[in-house]
């Protein structure tokens, strides 16, 4: 302790000053009369970031200024974005010119049968009603030389042909019996039974006399497509 207070007071203010000619740095360094000239100097890594300040080359920022940092950066991000707004700007204009318009592209609307149905005006639209309704309609079919029979099914759906899709179906016809019956040669021999009922089962027809060597035929099925020109007329039954 004595040395250090020897030290002290050997050591005089001009040797602890920084501005003094007689500067002594070692003195300063341990001794307790060395006072900062400027107490909110910058302060600096190293001797290279203080020359470089001093030169104002790349504007090092000193320590602990840390807001003047965050500006900085952000002056480099928007200028960075403008030029790059800028060149985009430029590059649209020079190649403007040379590019053509693009085609417009329609859009293809599927068409189909069921899309057709909401489109359609007249008798057909009492059809329409009859699939939006699930209503129950009357169909007398026709064959080649006269009346075939009578539909009792629920329209499913419909085209401008009068082709008829339909289900829930009970179909009512009549046929002369078996003796008067005349099978075309064409036909020839009878389907196996069984065969056919392991692809899909067939309706079972009840026949009714009537007298006079006719009989009317009956039978239920699932799903039935009539062609339109088998169609003869088409009767709602239910509202």
């Amino acid at each position: 302790m004595s040395d250090e207070n020897n030290s002290d007071s050997s050591t005089s203010e001009s040797e602890v000053s920084a501005c003094s000619s007689k500067f002594n740095p070692l003195k300063a360094l341990y001794s307790k009369k060395a006072a900062i000239p400027v107490k909110n100097a910058p302060l600096y890594e190293n001797l290279n970031q203080y020359e470089s300040a001093q030169k104002k080359e790349n504007y090092i920022i000193p320590v602990g200024h840390k807001e003047e940092v965050e500006n900085r950066e952000l002056e480099k991000k928007n200028k960075k974005e403008e030029e790059q707004r800028l060149l985009e700007e430029k590059n649209r204009q020079r190649f403007a010119r040379f590019q053509l318009p693009e085609p417009v592209r329609r859009e293809i609307k599927t068409k189909n049968v069921l899309t057709r149905i909401g489109a359609m005006e007249g008798p057909l639209a009492v059809l329409k009603d009859c699939v939006d309704h699930r209503l129950r309609i009357k169909v007398i079919t026709r064959n080649a030389t006269g009346i075939r029979g009578v539909l009792h099914a629920t329209l499913v759906a419909f085209d401008k042909q009068w082709n008829l899709a339909l289900a829930d179906v009970l179909e009512i016809w009549k046929r002369k019996g078996q003796k008067k019956r005349k099978i075309p040669p064409g036909l020839g021999t009878p389907v196996p039974k069984g065969t056919a009922a392991k692809m899909c089962s067939v309706p079972i027809v009840t026949e009714t006399p009537l007298g006079g060597g006719v009989w009317e035929c009956t039978r239920h099925i699932p799903q039935m497509m009539v062609r339109g020109e088998h169609v003869v007329i088409v009767n709602v039954v239910e509202r």
